[in-house]
């Protein structure tokens, strides 16, 4: 099933592709074009929050083409949240992490344990650390000296979150022991809503 979205103000685009959603049977397909940034981002963020799959082509002309399957029931929503209106990076930070140390070496895991733990004294807590390539390795290996900070962090209400795919490469997702596993879009759009702090 294929729908036009171009040119339609929000929360329009998020209404009909609710309604679009709700008449197909699951494993259907729909495609969603739009042509502005407002309803790509509203549409990919509903998508999300119904737990739904999908994939982003750019096209030409500023136009982008949204897949997603249907999988499952699609819960009610508040189209407040889908105003036209592209929201503003939220206050707080997240902390980005692609290696498990802070420089080369035994120095550099410390190090870096000990930034992390410092950040258990400030008032504002980040929103989540975000960890991929053998970051993850942080929050599987109960030795590594930043595994109990990490927990510590993630007992004071910060969200840790490890790369699914870089799990899956090091053959760890058994082996998570802190937080939850995360994806590409979700990393990318905690990029883009909040200010990075990268160690």
């Amino acid at each position: 099933m294929q729908l036009d979205c171009r040119n339609l103000e929000c929360p329009e685009p998020v209404i009909r592709t609710k309604n679009a959603i709700e008449g197909l049977k699951d494993g259907e397909e729909l495609e969603i074009l739009v042509n502005s940034l407002a309803p790509r981002e509203n549409i990919s963020r509903f998508l999300k929050n119904q737990n739904q799959k999908f994939s982003l082509s750019d096209l030409a002309n500023g136009e982008t083409l949204i897949k997603t399957v249907k999988n499952g029931e699609i819960s009610d929503v508040n189209l407040d949240e889908y105003s036209c209106e592209i929201v503003s990076k939220k206050p707080g930070k997240v902390i980005y992490l692609n290696e498990d140390r802070t420089g080369s070496g035994p120095v550099g895991e410390t190090l870096l344990s000990k930034f992390l733990g410092a950040f258990m004294q400030v008032e504002t807590k980040p929103y989540a650390v975000l960890l991929v390539n053998n970051a993850v390795k942080m929050t599987t290996d109960r030795g590594h000296v930043s595994f109990k900070v990490l927990k510590d962090l993630e007992n004071a209400g910060v969200k840790i979150l490890s790369c699914g795919s870089c799990l899956e490469a090091y053959r760890l997702v058994d082996k998570l022991a802190i937080g939850e596993i995360t994806n590409a879009f979700e990393v990318s759009d905690l990029l883009s809503r909040f200010d990075t702090i990268k160690l």
